[in-house]
């Protein structure tokens, strides 16, 4: 009978630093908001630059594809929005926001929309012209909706870290 040990739980290190990491960059963002924003920004237009040169090579090797023309037009698309938003940051930092408060919008009418399966529906819908609300606001005022962003993405970061720091220490003391 051989026993053999989880390779995950002989490296438990790996996760000590990453959380440490992911708190590190979290109270970054909170000392440095500015800056963290602007990174942010940067980060969106590199991913979607990145999208579309992966669709290019997508319609590139997928010669035969009905769907060439469209990996094509939509990998050309995300290139160009991908070099504009890196070329200028205050337009990146502008869509990140827009994005986030696109995002709470359609998720509160996605809570008005289901509202009628919560047992106290009144409370579900008054949550969800909040989340509406703080939706439109985001889009409407730049300082809030950049504030927004800062505070939930560097508190993702820290609950993240502490989260992979606590594993890491838990996986160390683990006895098999």
């Amino acid at each position: 009978m051989e026993i053999t040990v989880d390779r995950r739980l002989r490296h438990w290190w790996v996760f000590v630093i990453r959380g440490v990491m992911f708190i590190a960059l979290g109270a970054y963002m909170f000392a440095s908001p500015v800056s963290a924003y602007l990174a942010l920004g940067f980060m969106l237009g590199l991913v979607i630059l990145l999208a579309g040169i992966a669709e290019l090579i997508h319609a590139y090797e997928d010669r035969g594809s009905a769907a060439r023309g469209w990996h094509l037009f939509v990998g050309l698309v995300d290139l160009m929005i991908g070099i504009v938003l890196l070329s200028h940051l205050a337009a990146s930092a502008t869509v990140l926001r827009v994005i986030m408060g696109i995002y709470f919008l359609f998720r509160g009418l996605s809570i008005i929309n289901f509202r009628r399966f919560a047992r106290r529906p009144v409370w579900v819908l008054v949550g969800a012209v909040i989340v509406v609300l703080f939706g439109i606001l985001v889009i409407a005022n730049p300082v809030f909706g950049a504030a927004t962003v800062i505070i939930w993405t560097a508190s993702a970061f820290i609950i993240t870290g502490i989260l992979n720091v606590l594993l890491g220490l838990r996986m160390k003391d683990y006895k098999l």
